[in-house]
């Protein structure tokens, strides 16, 4: 797979859990530090410090051991020590395997053999891509803290599964019904000095395996998990998708620390005795329908592209009248508001209204497909009137290239589509409205 089609999504759970918000002490603040291409995924951390040295020092510390760990655990790399073993056969030679290998023997037995080293089935190559990401997020963010002492905290996202230290911080978790990247959370939770995981099939299909087996399997449709640490919030995720609700619940039940949340195939949402002390409330609204056809919406593909040693573009995509009167924000991804003007035309179509900017704002993204939707209401949650609207996505980087496209689209009675150019930031952006896609 190339650069430019890694996902989000790639990296063997869903990261279908983004932060949202965290809570800041007068004597520190956020210092945010993204890389793309981190053991086959994205990596996010935030550092909570009063001091640049300091939160450079935790970035780098996390960085050098995820390096490491990587040199032993990532079945990709064939000199790693993994894919030595899994070549000749031979001993066990680090700690940090011999760990790994542990856990892997715990969990098939907690699990009854649904979860092992060999998901394929056995005398199948071992494989530690799911036990070993999360035994990486756990040591990287040790790391930090005994790199930089003086730290507040510490959030580490690694491909959507999230360790939290020192800090609490709002989680957003994504409802498997309404999966595109600016759609309405299933629900939300604080997360305070423990670890989250995410799996199902509504993005992916059923692409976990029943160890006992060897045969894919789709219990869920998803499965979120906060445990004390990731391993345990992988291990029991993972599980949760391979086994009955029930039967998995009760395994969450009886692993001290952890909570969960199930999502079925056909809905129906389950939650262990202790997740519901973990959620926060979502912002009520008043129910709208929009004024299109039962059933409709305007989805959105874009494809950001990887440019070398550029950062992590701001993006804006929104939809605004033929006079240019916005409507509806469906994405605004920029870190530093310093930056904001950047993005001229959407500077200008807000009016530089920096109470909607701060609400809608995210943090960056990296290169990778998205899916964006539109629900026909606007930024007030009112009904907008059937007609044409137009469709803008605005792109910029630092030290790197700006690319705006834009187009219209007629939003009525009948579908439509539209296609946007390619430019050097994103790919082709393909636009349809018409009847909404039920997630598999």
């Amino acid at each position: 797979m190339s650069p430019s089609r890694i996902t989000r999504r790639l990296f063997l759970t869903l990261p279908a859990i983004a932060p949202l918000a965290a809570f800041r002490s007068v004597l520190s603040h956020e210092h945010h530090f993204a890389y793309d291409h981190v053991i086959g995924t994205s990596l996010d951390l935030v550092v909570w410090t009063s001091d640049d040295a300091t939160a450079e020092r935790a970035e780098s510390a996390v960085l050098a051991e995820i390096d490491r760990l990587a040199s032993i655990l990532n079945t990709r790399d064939p000199e790693s020590e993994i894919s030595r073993l899994n070549e000749s056969g031979g001993r066990v030679e680090s700690l940090e395997m011999a760990e790994v290998l542990s856990r892997y023997d715990y969990w098939t037995e907690r699990t009854a053999g649904i979860l092992s080293i060999r998901p394929r089935g056995p005398r199948t190559p071992r494989n530690v891509d799911a036990l070993g990401k999360a035994y990486i997020i756990d040591r990287a963010a040790s790391a930090a803290s005994a790199a930089a002492p003086g730290i507040d905290g510490v959030l580490l996202n690694i491909g959507g599964d999230i360790v939290v230290r020192g800090r609490s911080c709002d989680i957003a978790i994504t409802d498997p019904e309404a999966p595109d990247d600016n759609g309405d959370p299933i629900t939300r939770i604080r997360l305070e000095n423990a670890a989250i995981a995410t799996s199902g099939t509504y993005a992916r299909g059923a692409h976990l395996f029943d160890a006992r087996t060897g045969q894919r399997a789709a219990w869920a449709s998803s499965a979120t998990v906060v445990a004390r640490d990731a391993v345990t919030a992988n291990a029991l995720a993972t599980t949760l998708c391979l086994m009955g609700a029930d039967e998995g619940l009760q395994l969450v039940e009886r692993t001290p620390g952890a909570a969960a949340l199930h999502v079925g195939r056909n809905g129906v949402v389950g939650r262990s005795s202790g997740f519901s002390q973990l959620e926060r409330p979502l912002a009520a609204r008043a129910p709208a329908l929009a004024d299109w056809p039962a059933g409709y919406e305007l989805a959105l593909t874009l494809t950001l592209t990887q440019a070398a040693s550029v950062r992590r573009p701001y993006v804006a995509v929104w939809i605004e009248t033929p006079s240019g009167m916005l409507v509806r924000v469906l994405a605004f991804w920029a870190n530093k508001p310093k930056y904001y003007v950047e993005l001229s035309s959407f500077w200008s179509a807000g009016k530089g209204n920096q109470q909607l900017l701060h609400a809608t704002a995210r943090a960056t993204r990296g290169p990778g497909r998205y899916q964006l939707a539109w629900d026909g209401l606007d930024e007030q949650h009112r009904p907008a009137p059937r007609g044409t609207y137009r469709v803008v996505v605005e792109t910029n980087q630092e030290h790197g290239a700006y690319a705006k496209q834009a187009g219209a689209i007629e939003c009525g009675t009948d579908p439509a589509t539209l296609t946007l150019p390619a430019t050097a930031n994103f790919e082709t952006v393909n636009i349809q409205y018409g009847p909404r896609t039920k997630p598999a």
